[in-house]
């Protein structure tokens, strides 16, 4: 069985006897990693030659299992509906510079020719190159934001939380045309051959917002989502998720993304109870950017134990990470199933 099969039969709750996979389903834009490969930010950012290069650079440097298309940050589908973007340096990504509808809800629609716009060109060339490479041997996955957090860039953060109390209408009014692109963003990367997709919604965690206002909002839009995509779903969530991990494994995704501050043990539980994987959950912007190796390997043996299907670091990988600390992950479950027999 190989990287591929067995990733999608542990993806799709299948009985499996083989160890927790490692790899990264959000993103990893290592400085280290881009040196080493020669494809630097941000060039990796735009082309796609050099974004395929740093995609297959998780698997041959950092020892990652599976590879990622679509770039390096989580700002794609709002930028082709009128986010203005801050510009990429090798340590820094893509960022939201502007709200376009901060102040009024005037012109907002569904884009005209979508995947003519942005970079979406790029990640079709980048697509091609990467399963040209790997076709039936490493699974590629599609990342962006979710639209929730796509609504938040257009609007600001700060606004369209106020607006989950007093202005619901306009609430709706935006997640439904986000939602709407989302939907075809993600189908038209299950087109382009990605294995799953993953939905990054760091604006929907309990950080920011209540259970009883995720459920509301939240959760019946990814069900919609979940329910029309040509594919598996992956679900990633900053932040302490214990409040809403349950309600997160309802919406029909076939995995969610836990960060170190949420319970593993009890995600699992609560996941595997409803035919849901799990991906984490060593922390990122504290052990892997910070922290020793030897801090780095202890995290993961922890998670492993703990129970997670697959072995990834909690959110995306600060780009001055550095490579040693990366490459625990791997050792750690090496390690951890051979002492298992």
């Amino acid at each position: 069985m190989n990287l591929k099969e067995r990733f999608m039969r542990r993806l799709e709750g299948k009985e499996v006897s083989d160890p927790a996979m490692v790899g990264c389903t959000t993103t990893y834009g290592v400085v280290e990693i881009m040196k080493q490969c020669g494809a630097e930010r941000p060039l990796a950012d735009t082309d796609p030659e050099a974004m395929a290069k740093l995609a297959i650079a998780g698997y041959e440097i950092a020892g990652f299992e599976w590879v990622k298309a679509m770039g390096w940050d989580i700002t794609p589908i709002s930028q082709v509906m009128g986010c203005t973007l801050g510009e990429p340096k090798i340590d820094l990504q893509y960022y939201i510079k502007e709200h376009p509808f901060a102040d009024s809800l005037d012109g907002l629609a569904y884009p005209d020719n979508l995947f003519e716009k942005g970079r979406f060109p790029a990640y079709k060339k980048q697509f091609e190159i990467l399963k040209k490479r790997f076709g039936d041997e490493l699974v590629v996955f599609g990342e962006s934001e979710g639209a929730w957090t796509c609504a938040c860039n257009l609007v600001g953060t700060e606004k369209f939380m106020r607006w989950t109390f007093k202005e619901q209408a306009k609430v709706q009014q935006v997640i439904d045309v986000t939602k709407a692109v989302t939907i075809d963003v993600i189908n038209w990367a299950f087109d382009q051959g990605a294995d799953y997709y993953c939905l990054a919604e760091p604006s929907s965690g309990p950080a920011l917002m209540s259970p009883k206002t995720w459920k509301q909002f939240v959760q019946p839009m990814m069900t919609e989502i979940c329910s029309r995509a040509k594919g598996p779903i992956v679900l990633h969530i900053c932040a302490n998720t214990d409040l809403i991990v349950p309600m997160m494994c309802e919406t029909g995704v076939a995995g969610i993304s836990i960060e170190e501050k949420a319970d593993m043990k009890k995600a699992v539980e609560v996941a595997h109870a409803k035919n849901v994987r799990v991906f984490g959950n060593v922390a990122s912007a504290t052990t892997l950017f910070m922290g020793t190796p030897e801090k780095c390997y202890e995290e993961s043996i922890s998670s492993l134990e703990n129970g997670t299907d697959f072995l990834t670091p909690g959110c995306g990988i600060a780009p001055g990470s550095p490579l040693e600390n990366v490459k625990q992950l791997k050792k750690a479950r090496d390690d951890f199933f051979k002492s298992r027999g």
